[in-house]
């Protein structure tokens, strides 16, 4: 089971890269990078506060939802930009190592300019000490 979801998952991730290349009508390159601290964890579940800066965003705000089953991590996350809009994304990722997550994010709408938007973008994170993480990401967007 867990070989066979680690391949689900790498599948997963190089098509939604490939769908990542700027190129289709509409999209944009989606490239940002965040700071932030675990204000509630269980075994399983986490909430993240994030701080930091994107593309089509500028100095956002965002709360990471997070779901951890084993190595493989699922959840949601709610980007809000400086003017109120919110971009939501719904992601899956695994632990690299002990430290170290990578996955995919999928832009799923949001508010204001982001009602519509869609995209993909790959994701890395690093926690230090499980209490503070940093992340980057990269893909596209098309809102």
């Amino acid at each position: 089971m867990r070989i066979m979801k680690t391949c689900m998952l790498t599948t997963v991730a190089c098509w939604a890269l490939s769908l990542a290349q700027p190129g289709f009508a509409g999209e944009r390159p989606f490239v940002g990078k965040a700071d932030g601290l675990i204000t509630f964890s269980s075994p399983t579940t986490a909430v993240v506060d994030y701080t930091g800066h994107a593309s089509h965003l500028g100095k956002f705000t965002r709360q990471e939802f997070l779901t951890i089953e084993g190595p493989f991590l699922s959840g949601t996350i709610i980007y809000t930009a400086a003017n109120g809009d919110e971009l939501w994304v719904e992601f899956d990722g695994m632990f690299v190592s002990p430290n170290d997550a990578e996955g995919v994010y999928f832009i799923d709408g949001g508010t204001g300019r982001f009602a519509d938007a869609t995209g993909v973008a790959a994701f890395q994170a690093f926690t230090p000490d499980f209490v503070n993480v940093a992340v980057t990401f990269e893909g596209t967007i098309d809102y």
